[in-house]
């Protein structure tokens, strides 16, 4: 197959599920209303072929400490081409058995897959291992980022804003079979100059990709930040930033890569 695209199925009831893809998490759902169904894009965190490893957490609605007994959960892989034309099943799907559900805080069912690509992003193969750092000043790094990032939004600074995703916007653009154009100020919502930042205390610090990436996380989003409305109404329109830094190299500064 030319220039597939992978996806990661997930049908998921009476429970909340998070997913990862080699060490890093991609994708959550905390939404207690059901059921939910995703066919999740994983490119840009497939840097190159060969072995992948993938983790399915599941995890009860938030006021419980076990899993429902109706709890379910039906994953796959699939790989389509860039075209739509061709669709090949790389891990077929099917429920899980999840024994003793009552019992449960959570349950994980992971394993390996193969995925071939025809490109190679460095991602954050060679950068520093971040669990060897003082996580008090890692994590402080991290949050000087919010308020960077906060004027980035709200003053529509589209130099910047590209300078700051330069590098992980070309690698989206590889991983996709696209090609990379820098963005234009139209990505900035006109509402966005009346964001504001969370309180910093709400955050904690998280590693993934055995330590290469970290950010910060609230309990029932992605990492990264979220700006509020200054007026919480029916206008206000708030933001989410999904987040991971990396060091390139010791002394260097954390960068956006995914």
């Amino acid at each position: 197959m030319n220039n597939p695209i992978y996806n990661f199925e997930i049908k998921a009831f009476y429970c909340l599920v998070e997913l990862t893809i080699n060490d890093v998490l991609v994708f959550s759902h905390y939404e207690e209303n059901g059921s939910i169904w995703v066919d999740w894009p994983i490119n840009q965190y497939i840097l190159d072929s060969g072995i992948q490893s993938f983790e399915v957490k599941v995890l009860p609605y938030k006021e419980h400490d076990t899993l429902f007994e109706k709890a379910q959960l039906e994953i796959g892989i699939h790989a389509i081409s860039e075209s739509g034309s061709e669709r090949i099943e790389v891990l077929e799907k099917k429920e899980i058995n999840i024994p003793n559900k009552a019992e449960l805080p959570f349950f994980i069912q992971k394993g390996p897959f193969t995925a071939t690509v025809p490109y190679k992003n460095t991602g954050w193969k060679a950068s520093v291992d971040l669990k060897k750092e003082d996580e008090k000043k890692l994590l402080a790094e991290i949050l000087q980022w919010k308020s960077k990032l906060l004027n980035v939004y709200t003053s529509s600074d589209i130099k910047e804003y590209n300078v700051i995703y330069g590098e992980r916007e070309k690698e989206f653009a590889t991983a996709y079979y696209t090609e990379y154009q820098e963005n234009t100020p139209e990505v900035f919502h006109s509402k966005f100059k009346n964001l504001t930042a969370l309180p910093k205390d709400l955050y904690q610090l998280v590693l993934y990709a055995d330590g290469k990436l970290a950010s910060v996380k609230l309990p029932t989003e992605l990492p990264g930040f979220t700006f509020d409305p200054k007026v919480k109404d029916e206008n206000g329109l708030g933001i989410s930033l999904i987040l991971f830094f990396h060091r390139k190299k010791e002394g260097a500064p954390l960068e956006v890569i995914r």
